[in-house]
């Protein structure tokens, strides 16, 4: 999934004529602690002006006239979402500005619609249970993984790792199709696999025949 998918316009840049508190003003109705700074041409990207630094100018001075920087985080159209992500994470932005291939200013990418890009990449929307493995991280082999899940009948939907590098060790999240997976979390223990975890999605009946016992049995108190 490219950038360029999650762009949204509803966010306005600043421009250099506005002064600090039409900026300010700005952020405070957009619900945003920062806004991308676009020069009077509507596209060329000048830099990013946060609540925090405008606070320290005074009211009516232009945005012009507050210099920049030469740090400018941004992310190109054609990236992919991994990349929009280690850019909110090294800046913490709550928007991050989108460029084209001519370096002009495009729009902003959102969090929220980070998130959204990342859930329909995982198939969170998809049910099926996720387990969580655990291993040495010279025992990690994705193929092995994969072809235990299909003598179990099992499609693994997807596959996030988290490193450990303090203790050498990888987590290993599985997304699978299906709900009933303890062959497959049997298989996995049998060849001394860690299950870490097994998150499972209660179904609709087994909801209800658990509030139905918890019922009788506050009647026969």
């Amino acid at each position: 999934m490219v950038i360029g998918q999650f762009i949204s316009s509803r966010f306005v840049p600043l421009y250099p004529h506005q002064q600090v508190a039409e900026a300010l003003a700005s952020m405070h109705n957009q619900h945003v602690q920062e806004l991308p700074v676009v020069a009077e041409d509507h596209f060329t990207y000048l830099g990013i002006a946060t609540e925090a630094q405008l606070n320290d100018f005074p009211p009516t001075l232009r945005i012009g006239e507050i210099p920049m920087g030469e740090h400018k985080p941004a992310i190109s159209i054609q990236a992919n979402l991994f990349d929009a992500l280690r850019v909110y994470q090294q800046n913490q932005l709550s928007v991050i500005p989108v460029l084209d291939e001519a370096e002009h200013y495009v729009g902003t990418v959102t969090m929220d619609k980070l998130l959204e890009g990342l859930a329909k990449m995982m198939n969170v929307q998809e049910p099926g249970a996720i387990i969580q493995l655990q291993m040495a991280a010279h025992d990690y082999m994705l193929s092995d993984i994969a072809r235990l899940a299909e003598l179990n009948d099992v499609r693994i939907l997807n596959i996030s790792t988290l490193y450990d590098s303090t203790r050498d060790i990888v987590n290993v999240y599985l997304k699978t199709n299906r709900m009933d997976v303890q062959a497959l979390v049997a298989t996995y223990a049998r060849y001394h696999y860690q299950v870490v975890q097994v998150y499972a999605q209660e179904s609709p009946i087994d909801s209800l025949r658990d509030n139905y016992d918890m019922l009788m049995n506050y009647i026969n108190m």
